[in-house]
């Protein structure tokens, strides 16, 4: 069928505007990222040689009910102060075009829409590979972004931050396992329970997260008045799933297990001058091309492991 005069100015018109020409994205929308964002899970701080985290772990051990007036108190040194230190990770995204991209796209505005079109994809790809280390560690070689199947283990005995939880029982965090459908309610009552450790607490859960079987698994088993968040998210869609109060949101780059988390006890914490950061633009050596890098200074940390939890599929 040939094209009709409307069809071929659509796409032949040379001053299109810039926002008409964006591409569409075909591989990423980091949906889990921003709700953590918009949740206070990720800090940006000034950052030192590393992240030192002080920890109150555990209770004044010489803590006693007096059985007479002047019974004598225990004046040995108070140990109750240790730390958790976690490595500082880096992010990087290259962005280079071509001196014949800028004369393919002569006029101003075709170039507003090349620069943004390339700025655009370096933010989600830079996102989206955070996105993916939310769930799982980085294995480049050198200091890796820690991922949650490590900060928050399927043993909860595992080493994070320097301190072994095999030896220091107050750093494992919750884990436990479903079957299926059939138990996976009382399998997250139960885990929620477990991180919250009272009614009220203030350290509960407050997102849990998966990948998005898990999460169609846990709708399927719902009935109407327990999907609700709030009466403005009540539509036959429910977009906002809430389990005790908590939202549960799911990634593509979940897995099955569900993680039970707090902004207080894990975070993302980013560099405050360093995130995201778009560095100047420079000629690539020999060539008639021009680059320029966005970078991040960042590590994903935990400061109280018993309040976190995972729930995984036996």
């Amino acid at each position: 069928m040939a094209f009709t005069v409307s069809q071929i100015a659509a796409v032949s018109f040379p001053a299109v505007l810039a926002e008409m020409r964006q591409p569409h994205n075909q591989w990423a929308e980091n949906a889990a990222l921003a709700e953590l964002e918009r949740q206070g899970f990720i800090q940006k701080l000034s950052l030192g040689e590393n992240i030192e985290i002080p920890l109150d772990y555990r209770s004044n051990p010489d803590t006693a009910i007096l059985a007479q007036d002047q019974d004598e108190a225990s004046l040995i040194k108070t140990e109750v102060i240790t730390s958790a230190v976690f490595d500082i990770a880096q992010l990087n995204v290259p962005v280079t075009w071509t001196k014949g991209d800028e004369v393919r796209n002569p006029t101003q505005a075709q170039k507003i829409s090349l620069v943004k079109s390339l700025l655009t994809n370096a933010i989600q790809s830079h996102d989206d590979l955070i996105e993916s280390r939310i769930f799982t560690s980085s294995t480049v070689g050198g200091v890796e972004l820690n991922g949650l199947n490590d900060l928050v283990g399927n043993a909860g005995t595992e080493s994070v931050g320097g301190i072994d939880a095999n030896v220091e029982s107050m750093w494992r965090n919750q884990t436990d396992t479903f079957t299926d459908g059939s138990d996976i309610e009382a399998a997250m009552t139960e885990m929620f329970n477990n991180c919250a450790k009272g009614s009220g607490a203030q350290l509960q859960p407050k997102v849990l997260i998966s990948g998005s079987a898990t999460h169609s698994l846990y709708e399927s088993q719902l009935q109407t008045m327990q999907r609700f968040v709030d009466s403005k998210n009540a539509d036959s869609g429910f977009i906002v799933l809430a389990f005790k109060g908590a939202k549960y949101i799911f990634s593509q780059k979940g897995g099955t297990s569900i993680y039970f988390l707090n902004p207080k006890n894990y975070q993302m914490v980013v560099a405050a001058n360093a995130f995201r950061d778009k560095g100047d633009s420079y000629p690539v050596p020999g060539q008639n091309a021009m680059y320029f890098l966005l970078y991040s200074a960042l590590q994903n940390v935990v400061n109280n492991r018993s309040r976190l939890g995972v729930l995984r599929q036996a």
